[in-house]
């Protein structure tokens, strides 16, 4: 098993905790389905494209050393981050992998980024004048990427400004090595694929001119959706997230085989009966329409238990789909476990994830609190253990 290749990282906990048993919450993370995953899209996409793995925001929830580790023992060989002090974490661990910083790098993080072989993204002409006075006075070239806003109107450099961007980084000469040229998608996961062929479209002239500056330029613009959905737009390189930790865009689903990663577990704390017309939670904002079993679980919205799954939402005990009552709190919930038998302190409580066959997905968790599995899975605090499993 893959899992028995890594030592327990600095962003997990061992397993039993130190206090004695298994703590109170916990995330169980399967090293072999990330692997697994990464594996299954770097087939997906063929031997002549190099999967980034996106392993920004502690690997989605999943915790980054260890979600780097396993995707590049699957078969990606690049990882994208978002911040400098993400980089840095990932080198400290001893990653040695390319690496991107798809985000801002300030000034001052320029020369440890350099020293680190840390790719650094750039957008505007300011800051290539900035990084190629910081590259010569560290003594060797920065690796660039320039980022174009192809229409999702947020990072990356206008369309009318690319070609100075592009003379600059030329002219920097020795000090600056325009190493990539990337785009995003704003809606590569919708239905309707027009947009994202319009933002391609208008992305492709740019790779031309990139390649008139240096013609071994990486071009890369697709994320999780479009590399499965669209050949024509993976070019040298793509850029998946979420479906690394199992998850496949609404439009993409099923086109590879995808195992997720994540389960987010708690413990019963106590089981009681409140009186038809109790009340439950801050606000009294759940009524017992009879008499009910409630269980206290110890997981709230400092945890990850997003509070908008207050009377929306559910957990699996025992394998059965117990809805939440009244509001999340900051440390617990309150379940209606009034269809489930023989349960106490102590008994186990999924609010992500699952055993055997029924899973409670971090897509449906999303969809109950009207968001989405990526920001379910990067809810997940970093209180809650991380366990390797």
């Amino acid at each position: 098993m893959i899992a028995d290749r890594f030592d327990l990282c600095g962003d997990l906990a061992a397993w039993p905790n130190p206090i004695e048993g298994r703590p109170v919450k916990w995330a169980e993370i399967d090293a072999g389905a990330l692997a697994a995953n990464a594996g299954a899209i770097a087939a997906h996409v063929g031997p002549d494209v190099a999967v980034m793995a996106m392993v920004k925001a502690n690997g989605y929830g999943h915790g980054a050393v260890l979600a780097a580790r396993c995707m590049v023992a699957g078969g990606a060989r690049w990882l994208g981050v978002s911040s400098p002090e993400e980089a840095v974490q990932l080198r400290d661990a001893g990653i040695e992998a390319p690496m991107l910083i798809v985000g801002w790098s300030p000034p001052s993080a320029h020369r440890a980024l350099i020293a680190a072989s840390v790719d650094i993204t750039v957008y505007d002409l300011a800051e290539v004048e900035t990084l190629s006075v910081r590259a010569r006075a560290a003594g060797r070239p920065a690796r660039v990427h320039l980022k174009v806003d192809s229409g999702m109107s947020r990072l990356g450099a206008p369309l009318d400004q690319v070609h100075a961007i592009l003379r600059a980084i030329r002219d920097a000469g020795p000090h600056l090595r325009l190493a990539g040229v990337f785009t995003h998608f704003a809606d590569a996961d919708a239905e309707d694929p027009a947009f994202t062929r319009y933002q391609h479209e208008r992305f492709l002239p740019v790779v031309d001119a990139a390649g008139d500056v240096d013609p071994d330029v990486l071009v890369h613009c697709a994320n999780s959706a479009a590399a499965l959905r669209f050949p024509e737009m993976r070019h040298d390189l793509v850029r998946p997230g979420i479906a690394l930790y199992g998850y496949a865009p609404p439009e993409s689903a099923g086109v590879v085989p995808l195992r997720p990663a994540l389960t987010f577990a708690a413990c019963v704390t106590q089981v009681k009966t409140v009186r038809a017309g109790d009340t439950v939670g801050y606000g009294r904002t759940w009524t017992a329409e009879r008499d009910t079993r409630l269980a206290t679980v110890a997981a709230g919205y400092a945890d990850g238990v997003h509070r908008t799954q207050s009377n929306r939402g559910h957990v699996l005990i025992g394998g059965v789909r117990c809805p939440i009552v009244g509001r999340v709190s900051m440390d617990m919930i309150s379940v209606d476990v009034s269809a489930v038998d023989g349960i106490g302190p102590g008994d186990e409580a999924i609010v992500i994830g699952g055993r055997d066959t029924v899973h409670l997905g971090a897509d449906e968790v999303g969809e109950a609190g009207g968001t989405v599995a990526y920001e379910v899975l990067c809810a997940v605090s970093a209180r809650v253990p991380r366990i390797l499993v």
